[in-house]
């Protein structure tokens, strides 16, 4: 969604200095000086656009309920403009009462009764819609699509009013300033059955802007309106902010949630903080909070307005699982700021900590978007806060911003019944978990700060929001790297992103063909591992530049001998693809394969044979090529494999790619259900290698067994923790969730014996599993 900003134009007129070097006298002429100067007058016009409107029939209906009716009046807007690079139309709806946007208000104000906007037709929903068309001509405008929920909107259909300013209209080139571009706007309203009959009216506002005041930067926070407007600044902009903010000085910024005015203020963290406890849900809201509005994560669903109001209470149940928010009335007695809302955790974190025991920070909150719950704990940003000394005292915590302070209140809280000891205590929610029941907190009371206390999440606290300048995280490619992710998303070489001070992000490289992972390079004191290909890199204060390595490995895994693989990890080389495997020697005495085989994920040029391949009858490049497919059929006859994307966050392992046995077997198991009498002796390991022994005495059993294994958290440890770094890659369905590993020992006609384990702890050393169905190959090194 693109942003208007504050503009403002200056014309300036320049007139030369004016000397008059020859005078005329009496009819003739006196010669002062045998020079003249001719003076120059220069002007400016600066680029400058004008909004008409010509209401053609008023936007006025009477509706029944249960009806659907469109075009509801229908008003002509003209845009003339003198920029040579055209203009561009926002829109914004809002109404003038106390509890949202884009309603159509009732005459009696009453939450409940309002008309939201939508694009429903039926149901139990009532709402309204603008649509807009262009009106032909020399200068038909471009009328604009818009974004929502991930899926893209055209405002020439009926669509939902903007609750923030939106491009809905454009002219790419100068205009005729006689002639102006035109487009129409109307209107769409569906009325449900339960709706109250009663007047209603609503706005939508139009603003014309020329280019260039479009594109200007925001440099000043004179030119932001909503809180919300942070989520969309870049790095250097809300440097720019920042630095333009005075300290001990307080400015305004309006919530579009609930259209609710707070005061912010640059704390001498150089952070910059809400000056006010988060009110949100003192009235009933409207509108949905979704990301574009609220701090929510990016997979965490929609919170409606129905939902979110059903959060509204009057007392306290003690409760870990149900979202509760209770305002408070009164005002401090030292900072005279509001109490705010008190929130329980389920609900200071957007419903998504909601559970008796928990393991997580939050990464979600109710925050507006751009802003978040501070981080908590010894190193939090509650703490170096505290640590000023600017703010370390319950006096200095609760002096207005004007004078110094932070203005915290001591809002009270609420435990199992009405709010309590208001003026006694506050405690304000963070972001970092203290244990499965707790989280961190910043208590104060009278006498006393407690800057990283830790409080049940069952009970209530306030919320302080804070955003921060970003810092830039340069990612370049060592050779042999063929891929660099943060966050699951690419970033080219010498590609940047903006990283947030204290958060940790996810980095995954990916080596090309021949090349092996050898360490990450830059400001590794703040990178998990150093040893992992992918690792979490928690953001410093400071820009930093971070550089994957890696090497041409050089032995290939067909000709490695058995005293070369040692009990520490190395690499060796697949000479049928390039593709590079860690492998390492176990406590079970044996040597295997520390990654999931990948053979298939780039088409072969070679065959598979027996010098290459641990089988007897080749298997030609076209024929296994071939075997590759995108979606999961299900065969015993035909050999099948699906590459699967991505890594495993906790063994930090790729999934690779998953076979059926037809496939796993090379060719040599494909017969039809309840028609195998065999154990596998060919397979797609390198050759030297094979599939694990199954069953109750298998080599997968054996390993179990030990105590360096004997868990599911053993098993699927990273190799740099000591575990086997199996994946949950799936059969495809599950991934995720559950991992499947093929043995070469066959328990009836119909199965093989199967490792599998899973994300709830669950291992099954040898379960029985079908044929068809497509599983993980971990090979080991051939002893017999």
């Amino acid at each position: 969604m693109e942003r208007i900003r504050k503009i403002s134009t200056v014309t300036y007129v320049t007139i030369a200095a004016f000397i008059m070097a020859d005078l005329l006298f009496f009819g003739k002429t006196l010669s002062v000086n045998a020079n003249s100067v001719t003076d120059e007058i220069s002007i400016t016009i600066p680029a400058s656009c004008s909004l008409t409107n010509t209401v053609s029939s008023a936007h006025t209906a009477t509706i029944e309920t249960g009806v659907y009716q469109e075009n509801i009046g229908e008003t002509t807007f003209k845009v003339f403009c003198n920029d040579s690079e055209g203009f561009a139309v926002y829109a914004v709806g809002f109404t003038n009462d106390e509890f949202g946007n884009n309603t159509l208000k009732p005459t009696v104000v009453d939450n409940s009764n309002a008309v939201a906007t939508g694009t429903v037709t039926s149901g139990n929903t009532s709402n309204w819609a603008m649509k807009l068309s262009a009106v032909s001509g020399t200068y038909a405008p471009t009328i604009h699509s818009t974004e929502e929920n991930n899926s893209t909107y055209s405002f020439t259909n009926y669509h939902t009013i903007p609750s923030e300013y939106t491009k809905v209209a454009s002219y790419a080139s100068n205009t005729d300033v006689t002639t102006g571009s035109s487009f129409k706007s109307t209107y769409a309203a569906f009325i449900s059955q339960t709706q109250l009959a009663d007047s209603y009216t609503g706005k939508v506002k139009y603003t014309v802007v020329h280019p260039s005041s479009e594109l200007a930067p925001i440099e000043n926070i004179a030119q932001l309106t909503y809180m919300q407007d942070f989520k969309d600044l870049k790095a250097d902009e809300r440097t720019a902010v920042l630095n333009s903010m005075q300290y001990n000085t307080t400015y305004n910024l309006i919530d579009n949630r609930d259209n609710k005015t707070y005061q912010i203020a640059r704390l001498k963290d150089d952070n910059i903080w809400m000056a006010e406890n988060l009110d949100l849900g003192r009235t009933e809201l409207t509108q949905d909070l979704t990301s574009q509005n609220t701090n929510l994560d990016t997979n965490v669903a929609t919170i409606t307005s129905l939902t979110f109001n059903g959060w509204i209470k009057t007392s306290g149940t003690q409760t870990y699982t149900s979202a509760e928010l209770i305002p408070v009335a009164g005002t401090d007695s030292v900072s005279n700021t509001p109490y705010g809302t008190l929130y329980n955790y389920c609900a200071a974190s957007a419903g998504t900590i909601c559970t008796s025991s928990n393991s997580n920070d939050a990464a979600s909150d109710l925050c507006p978007a751009g802003w978040r719950l501070p981080i908590g704990g010894s190193t939090g940003e509650f703490r170096t806060l505290y640590n000023l000394g600017d703010y370390s005292t319950p006096a200095k915590m609760r002096t207005l911003i004007t004078g110094g302070g932070v203005a915290f209140t001591l809002a009270g809280s609420f435990y199992d019944s009405t709010p309590t000891n208001q003026d006694s205590v506050g405690l304000y929610w963070s972001s970092t978990r203290y244990n499965s029941s707790n989280m961190y907190l910043l208590s104060i009371n009278a006498s006393s700060v407690y800057p990283a206390d830790g409080y049940s999440r069952y009970n209530g606290g306030v919320v302080r929001c804070v955003t921060k300048k970003p810092h830039i995280l340069t990612v370049t490619y060592g050779v042999g790297v063929s891929n660099i992710q943060v966050n699951d998303v690419t970033v080219p070489d010498g590609g940047t992103i903006e990283v947030e001070e204290g958060f940790p992000y996810s980095i995954t490289m990916t080596p090309s063909a021949g090349y092996g992972f050898t360490s990450w390079a830059g400001d590794s004191g703040t990178i998990e591992s150093v040893g992992d290909r992918m690792t979490v890199y928690t953001a410093g204060n400071s820009d930093v530049v971070l550089t994957a390595n890696a090497s041409y490995v050089t032995t290939e895994i067909q000709n490695l001998s058995s005293s070369a693989c040692t009990t520490t990890a190395s690499y060796a080389r697949d000479n049928r693809d390039n593709h590079v495997y860690t492998i390492k020697r176990l406590a079970d005495g044996n040597c295997w394969m520390m990654e999931n085989l990948d053979l298939g994920r780039t088409e072969l040029t070679t065959d598979l044979t027996s010098s290459n391949t641990n089988l007897t009858n080749a298997v030609t490049a076209s024929t296994f090529n071939g075997w590759k497919m995108a979606s999961g059929y299900v065969a015993n006859t035909v050999g099948e494999f699906i590459s699967v994307e991505g890594t495993d966050p906790t063994s930090k392992t790729p999934y690779g790619t998953i076979y059926n046995y037809c496939a796993t077997s090379a060719n040599t198991i494909c017969s039809a259900e309840e028609q195998n009498n065999d154990d596998a002796t060919s397979d797609l390991c390198p050759a030297g290698w094979r599939l694990p022994t199954g069953g109750s005495s298998g080599e997968f059993q054996a390993l179990y067994s030990l105590t360096d294994y004997n868990s599911n958290g053993k098993m699927r440890a990273p190799i740099t923790s000591g575990g086997v770094a199996l994946t949950l890659s799936g059969s495809p369905a599950n991934l995720g969730s559950w991992g499947f590993y093929s043995s070469s020992t066959r328990p009836d006609n119909s199965n093989i014996y199967v490792f599998t384990l899973n994300a709830s702890g669950i291992v099954y050393p040898y379960a029985k599993y079908n044929r068809e169905s497509k599983y993980s190959v971990r090979c080991i090194m051939k002893t017999s």
